[in-house]
């Protein structure tokens, strides 16, 4: 008796081509729209960073080692202590490590153009706009530095950074390189200060490193043909459980029960239809997008397994709006839910924005809700992850079907009520 329900559900929404604009033409759109637009971003586009930073230098490295060295022999201590003093100030060479080793980085000097100036035109430098950044090293610096780090003496002098606030990325990309180095320096002072010559550090092999799952990188389109394809299943719900309630309406749900058609069965029918059009809708959406946009899945048997698993507690988001539409006898509820709670659901479940990437809470919640569970199985598996690695994702879809299934169950008026 359920297989009725079904094609006639599908028929209804064949006869609305303005419902199927929105469930299949307006996501597809979108994803186009907001792939091409935001193609560099997603995919970490740094091309665009350019940063001229102006270098001046008050001190003399050389010269500053050199008093340090005379400081350390003019103090009584044992031969091997003075040694390793002395070997750690000609390694711990701040400024020569910040130009040689910071930004004489090649993958730094792809973005940074350091240029040394005269310390006399800083004033000129400082007003010059085409500078994101003035570095100042002032008088004695290195000898402060080493002083603090091998004596522990007091620090006197400090490294200054002079920002262009007129260029909103670029001062802060120096800022954070000039905090690393700082962390860098600190490591460095606590292996001078152990006696260990850096060289041997620098060249021995102290471990590897790896990552934990070697993953393929998401571009824009793949990230939004997922979020909009799981955002706009949702609207499947809210359509179907609005058609069931002008049904009611128009007395065709009434005629129905009184054929001695069992309530149950046209609950059924409407979890069942939600599902098959899910499917349907998904199959043309992933569909059109690996042809025009080269989205290609993989593991073709995963991304079945998670998208019915998808459509499956979507249908049961829709036979509890069903419920409820017929408990409360209004569609208000439908409305609401394909009004308010898509959008919500659809931000918090990343479809606009990765937005777990600023947010774990947000992240946390986003994976409570069945588009942002599906949408994030999905992109692990466009990125290489085997369908075990996201079969807790799956499993809560599908539990998160069975209690809103339950839930409309129980909310379903009775045969007398619904008449």
């Amino acid at each position: 008796m359920i297989i009725p329900f079904i094609k006639k559900d599908l028929l209804v929404l064949l006869r609305n081509p303005q419902e199927l604009l929105v469930l299949v033409l307006m996501p597809l759109i979108l994803i186009g729209i907001l792939g091409f637009a935001l193609g560099g971003v997603m995919g970490g586009n740094t091309s665009t960073i350019s940063a001229k930073v102006a270098f001046i230098d008050h001190s003399d490295e050389e010269k500053d080692v050199a008093a340090f060295i005379e400081k350390v022999e003019a103090v009584e201590m044992p031969v091997e202590a003075e040694k390793a003093l002395v070997q750690g100030a000609n390694q711990l060479r701040p400024v020569q490590i910040l130009l040689e080793e910071v930004f004489g980085d090649k993958e730094l000097k792809e973005i940074v153009e350091l240029e040394k100036v005269e310390p006399e035109k800083i004033d000129e430098i400082k007003n010059d706009d085409r500078y994101s950044a003035v570095i100042e090293i002032p008088e004695y610096y290195t000898l402060d530095i080493l002083s603090a780090a091998l004596l522990d003496e007091p620090s006197t002098t400090s490294m200054k950074l002079y920002k262009n606030e007129g260029k909103e990325v670029s001062p802060k990309v120096i800022e954070d390189v000039l905090l690393n180095f700082q962390k860098q320096l600190t490591s460095m002072t606590v292996i001078s200060k152990a006696g260990i010559q850096l060289e041997a550090v620098s060249s021995a092999n102290l471990g590897k490193i790896e990552t934990v799952t070697e993953r393929d990188p998401i571009n824009s389109l793949q990230y939004y043909t997922v979020g909009m394809s799981v955002m706009f299943i949702m609207f499947i719900a809210s359509h179907l459980s609005s058609f069931a309630y002008r049904e009611k309406q128009l007395h065709v749900y009434n005629r129905i029960i009184l054929s001695n058609t069992s309530r149950w069965s046209y609950l059924g029918g409407i979890f069942i239809s939600i599902i098959v059009i899910g499917i349907a809708q998904q199959a043309i959406l992933y569909g059109i997008t690996s042809i025009v946009f080269d989205v290609v899945w993989k593991d073709m048997i995963g991304f079945l397994v998670v998208n019915i698993s998808l459509c499956f507690a979507i249908g049961g988001v829709g036979a509890l709006l069903t419920a409820l539409n017929f408990r409360i006898d209004s569609e208000g509820v439908s409305s609401f839910f394909g009004n308010v709670m898509v959008s919500i659901f659809a931000f918090l479940g990343g479809s606009f924005t990765p937005i777990s990437e600023t947010s774990s809470v947000i992240g946390m919640l986003g994976n409570f809700t069945p588009n942002g569970a599906g949408m994030s199985a999905l992109l692990q598996l466009l990125q290489g992850t085997e369908i075990s690695a996201i079969s807790h994702h799956i499993y809560y879809l599908l539990v998160f079907g069975l209690i809103m299934l339950t839930a409309a169950v129980f909310s379903f008026p009775r045969r007398g009520d619904a008449i």
